[in-house]
């Protein structure tokens, strides 16, 4: 009998089970639902950010105080898959100043900040 299909948002098959899964965090303040979603839509459909990298998401929403939640967008990577991560986190800056969001700041796990 064979194993089960692995889960879409599982860990890659060649990474090391005790592998760390590292992420960058974009908070996106301010930015509509509907850019927020389109900004979704570009991400699912570029390259960049295929498997073995993943995509973790918190949309916006209102909160039970009458204020208002940030989006978040986290690009998470294995260590073997630095190099690749970095490049997905060019490619979703460029499509985030696409709709309006300004990143200032980025941090990639275990190194000083980046712009």
């Amino acid at each position: 009998m064979s194993d089960p299909p692995e889960p879409p948002h599982g860990p890659p098959h060649d990474a090391p089970h005790d592998a760390q899964l590292l992420g960058i965090q974009f908070t996106l303040q301010d930015m509509s639902e509907i850019n927020f979603a389109k900004v979704l839509n570009d991400i699912m459909h570029d390259h960049a950010f295929a498997r073995p990298l993943q995509v973790q998401v918190i949309e916006p929403r209102p909160d039970r105080q009458g204020g208002f939640i940030d989006g978040q967008l986290t690009l998470a990577f294995f260590e073997s898959d630095r190099e690749r991560a970095a490049a997905a986190m060019q490619r979703l800056k460029t499509i985030l100043l696409r709709y309006g969001a300004q990143v200032d700041h980025i941090r990639m796990p275990g190194e000083e900040r980046l712009n």
